[in-house]
């Protein structure tokens, strides 16, 4: 798949506009000729410029704005792509709810068993690999993760 430079040329100027007026409102530091807003300033003028280069050399190629890979024809390599997101949507959506360790445990068996259809292994390296994660970041990093209903 392959992205037109006039994509991300517009993209990067837009943001790099968004910096400049943004980094104006930052304040400025009392005996200093430098504010805070002056890095965020440099930077945005710098990546405008690149943001230039790339919708006038997009224009000047007159490519197509998008053209798709040939991995997009298959079905299979869509959804494993869409699995990502999709996993971290349902990690938002449910932790709160289930907490950490059921919501990882689903997650995870739900996306190994996907990719290698091995549904028991799955279960058995997703449930040990979640137990491990709970108690390094829980107990010992003192991280406070989502009890959910159970109350881990």
């Amino acid at each position: 798949m392959k992205i037109s430079d006039r994509v991300f040329g517009v993209i990067l100027i837009c943001f790099s506009i968004f910096v400049l007026i943004y980094s104006r409102s930052l304040p400025s530091l009392p005996g200093y000729k430098y504010g805070s807003g002056f890095f965020p300033s440099f930077s945005a003028i710098f990546i405008l410029g690149c943001g230039i280069l790339l919708l006038v050399r997009g224009v000047r190629l007159k490519d197509k704005l998008l053209v798709l890979g040939d991995w997009t024809k298959s079905p299979t390599l869509v959804a494993n792509i869409c699995l990502i997101p999709a996993s971290v949507i349902f990690y938002i959506l449910v932790v709160n709810y289930l907490g950490f360790v059921p919501t990882v445990i689903v997650m995870t068996t739900f996306t190994i068993w996907w990719l290698r259809r091995r549904f028991v292994s799955s279960l058995v390296v997703t449930t040990i690999s979640a137990v491990i994660v709970y108690v390094f970041f829980s107990k010992i990093m003192l991280v406070p993760l989502p009890a959910g209903f159970l109350g881990l």
